[in-house]
C-alpha cells in the first residue's frame, strides 16, 4: 500500500469543485450566488443607515425619503430572498453529495484487491471514510460546503470594510487586525487542544458505545452471567475518562471565549472613542458616523469569522484526507493477463507448487510449502483444525492473495499470468457465511439484475436443489423478497433453506470449479449430511473442493487432505487415511465417539448421520 498523501487544503477544495461538478453543478453556482448576496447584504446593512441619517440632516421631502429608503429596503428584501432560496437548495444538495461519497467508497471496497479489502489498516482506513459522510453536518464534506462559500464571502467583506475603515484612518484597520491576530492565536490553541485529544476521545467513545449496543444483542448472556454491574462500571468509566478530555477541552474553550470579550471590548471602545471624537471635532458627518460605526462592528465579525472558519477548514481538511486516503486505494485489474485461459472445456486442473504465503501484518506462514494437484473433476475435502490454513488455502486458490512464494497452476499455466476476471470465472463458490440479500428470490439465485436473468433456469435449479416445492407450498414466488430488511413482508428462511438457496446459486453459475468452505458449519449433522449429498449428486463433471470440520461429512470425495500448520501432512481416500491410523483417523475417531455418543442417547437420526 502506497504512503499516504496529505493535501493542502486548497486541493481539497478543487477537488470536491470538481466532484461538485461532475454530480450536480448547481451546487458551485447556488455558492457562488450566495458569495455574491452575501457580499452585498452586509453593504446594505451598513449602508442604510447612513442614507437615512443623511436624508434626515438634508431635510429631505418625504417623497424622497420613501423612494430612497423603498428602494434600498426592496433591494435589501430581494438579495435576502436570494440568499435563503440558494442556501436552503445548496444545503439539500450538498447533503446528497454524502451519498455520492458512501457509495464511493462502497465501490472501493468491493473494486479494490482482496487483500487491501481484508488489511487491518485498510479496514481502519474504511472506518474513517465512513465517519467523515456519517457525522451529517458535522462531517468534512459537509463543512466544506458550508465553510468554503461563507470564507470567500468573509475575505471579500474583509477588504471592503478595510477600504471604508481606511478613508477615516489606518491606524483603526491595524488596531482591528492586532486584536484579530490575537484572537487566532486563542483559537488555534483551543483547535490544538482538540486535534490532541480526538484519536484518544474516539477510542474511548467506541468502548463506550460497545456497551452501550451490548444490551441489544447480548442480553442472554447479559442476564445468565449478571454481567450489568460490570458493564455499568465498565461504562462509568469511560464515560468519566470522555468527560476529562471534553473538560480540557471546555477549560480551552472558556479561556479563548475570554479572551476574546476581552480583546474584543478594548478593541471596539477603542474605536469609537476615537469615532465619536471624530463626529464632536466635525471630521465626519453623522451619516458618516453611522457608516463607519457598522464597518467597525462588521470588520471585527468578519474578522472573528475568518478566524473560526479557517479553523473549521483545518479540522475538516483532515476528514477530507481520510476520504481521498481511502477512495485512492487502487482498483483490482481484472482484465489484465499476460496469457488467455487455457482451455477448461474438460475440466480443471489446479497445482499447488512450494506455496508459501504470509500475511502483510504476520512474522509466521499460514501456509508453509504447500505442494499438491487437484485432478480434473477430482472431488477434493480439506480438513484439519482451526488455523490449519484451510481457509486460506481456498482465498489463494480462487486468486484473492498471490502466494508469498511458490506458484498455482491452473491447466499448466501460472495464475499469476492469467487476467483475474478470467481466473473469477472458473469459481462457483458458497462460504461460511451466508449472502441473502435483501432482493427478490431470482435475483438471489443469479445475483445479477433482474432484466437479465434466466427465469426458466432459475427455476430449474432451485428444483435441483429441492427448495422448488417448499416456495410453492408457502405460496413464495420468484419475485417474492428475501429477508425483512427493507420489506414488511420480505420472506425469513431456515438454515437448510438458505444452504439450499446457496445450492441453487452455485447451480446457476455452472463454473467449472464448485468450493465449499464450511458453508453448513451452523447446520446440525442430519440437515448438513442432506446438504452435501445434493452437493455431491451435483458436482459430476466439476472440480469440487469441500472444507468441513465434520469429517464424516468427507466420506464421499474422491480424496482428502489433511492438513496441519499450513500444509498438508496426510492425503488420500477416508478409508486409506483410516488404514493409516495417522492424525485424521485419530481426529476421526474422537468426532465418531461424539457421534456414537450421540446415535445411543438421541436415537436413529444421529446414527444415520456417520
Amino acid at each position: 500500500m502506497k504512503k499516504r498523501r496529505d493535501y493542502h487544503l486548497y486541493e481539497n477544495i478543487i477537488y470536491l469543485a470538481k466532484e461538485s461538478w461532475d454530480y450536480d453543478r448547481r451546487i458551485l453556482i447556488f455558492s457562488l450566488i450566495s458569495i455574491v448576496t452575501g457580499i452585498f447584504l452586509p453593504l446594505f446593512q451598513i449602508y442604510l443607515p447612513k442614507a437615512a441619517v443623511d436624508l434626515f440632516v438634508q431635510r429631505a421631502d418625504l417623497p424622497q425619503i420613501a423612494k430612497t429608503l423603498g428602494f434600498a429596503a426592496g433591494g435589501f428584501l430581494v438579495l435576502q430572498a436570494v440568499n435563503g432560496y440558494v442556501n436552503g437548495a445548496k444545503y439539500f444538495l450538498y447533503n446528497d453529495m454524502r451519498n455520492v461519497f458512501l457509495q464511493k467508497i462502497f465501490l472501493t471496497s468491493v473494486d479494490c484487491e482482496y487483500s487491501e479489502a481484508e488489511n487491518q489498516r485498510s479496514l481502519e482506513m474504511y472506518q474513517r471514510a465512513i465517519d467523515v459522510t456519517n457525522q451529517g453536518d458535522m462531517g468534512a464534506t459537509s463543512k466544506f460546503y458550508q465553510i468554503v462559500p461563507g470564507l470567500i464571502t468573509s475575505v471579500c467583506c474583509f477588504f471592503l470594510y478595510t477600504g471604508i475603515l481606511s478613508s477615516l484612518h489606518i491606524g483603526v484597520v491595524l488596531l482591528l487586525l492586532l486584536s484579530s491576530v490575537a484572537t487566532y492565536w486563542f483559537q488555534k490553541k483551543e483547535t490544538a487542544v482538540y486535534e490532541r485529544t480526538k484519536d484518544l476521545f474516539a477510542k474511548i467513545q467506541k468502548k463506550l458505545h460497545y456497551c452501550i449496543s451490548c444490551g441489544s444483542w447480548a442480553g442472554k448472556d447479559i442476564r445468565v452471567y449478571h454481567m450489568q454491574e460490570w458493564l455499568k462500571e465498565l461504562m462509568a468509566k469511560w464515560q468519566g475518562e470522555g468527560n476529562k478530555i471534553r473538560g480540557k477541552r471546555g477549560r480551552q474553550e472558556f479561556y479563548t471565549h475570554i479572551m476574546n470579550c476581552v480583546l474584543g471590548f478594548l478593541r471596539d471602545s477603542l474605536a469609537y472613542v476615537y469615532l465619536i471624537a471624530k463626529t464632536l471635532q466635525g471630521e465626519i458627518g453623522a451619516g458618516d458616523f453611522m457608516l463607519y460605526f457598522g464597518a467597525i462592528v462588521g470588520f471585527s465579525d468578519w474578522i472573528q469569522q475568518m478566524v473560526r472558519q479557517v479553523s473549521g477548514l483545518r479540522t475538516a481538511n483532515v476528514g477530507i484526507n481520510d476520504l481521498r486516503e481511502y477512495l485512492e486505494i487502487p482498483s483490482e485489474d481484472l482484465r489484465s493477463g499476460e496469457v488467455k485461459m487455457p482451455d477448461y472445456s474438460e475440466g480443471v486442473e489446479i497445482v499447488f507448487d512450494h506455496v508459501t504465503f504470509f500475511y502483510a501484518e504476520s512474522t509466521v506462514p499460514t501456509i508453509r510449502d504447500l505442494s499438491f494437484t487437484i485432478r480434473k473433476e477430482e472431488h477434493i475435502a480439506l480438513v484439519g483444525l482451526n488455523g490449519a490454513g484451510k481457509t486460506t488455502l481456498i482465498k489463494l486458490m480462487i486468486g484473492f492473495y498471490r502466494p508469498t512464494s511458490g506458484h498455482i497452476w491452473i491447466n499448466g499455466v501460472d495464475m499469476n499470468r492469467l487476467g483475474k476476471r478470467d481466473v473469477y470465472a472458473l469459481y462457483t463458490a458458497v462460504f461460511q457465511d451466508v449472502l441473502i440479500p435483501p432482493f427478490m428470490l431470482d435475483e438471489n439465485i443469479a445475483l445479477m439484475p433482474k432484466q437479465q436473468i434466466a427465469r426458466e433456469r432459475v427455476q430449474e435449479v432451485l428444483k435441483k436443489a429441492g427448495l422448488w416445492e417448499e416456495m410453492e407450498q408457502r405460496n413464495i414466488t420468484l419475485d417474492s423478497y428475501m429477508t425483512k430488511l427493507i420489506t414488511d413482508d420480505g420472506i425469513l428462511l431456515s438454515g437448510g433453506q438458505q444452504q439450499k438457496i446457496m445450492l441453487a446459486r452455485a447451480l446457476y453459475k455452472e463454473a467449472p470449479v464448485l468450493l465449499l468452505d464450511e458453508p453448513t458449519a451452523a447446520l446440525d449433522p442430519l440437515a448438513e449430511k442432506e446438504i452435501y449429498e445434493k452437493y455431491e449428486e451435483f458436482c459430476g463433471g466439476r472440480t469440487a473442493v469441500f472444507i468441513s470440520h465434520r469429517l464424516a461429512s468427507t466420506q464421499f470425495s474422491n480424496r482428502i487432505f489433511f492438513l496441519k500448520e499450513g500444509t498438508v501432512v496426510e492425503d488420500g481416500t477416508h478409508e486409506e487415511l483410516m488404514e493409516r491410523g495417522g492424525e485424521y483417523a485419530k481426529l476421526y475417531e474422537v468426532q465418531s465417539h461424539y457421534y456414537n455418543d450421540g446415535a445411543k442417547e438421541g436415537g436413529e437420526d444421529d446414527a444415520c448421520y456417520e
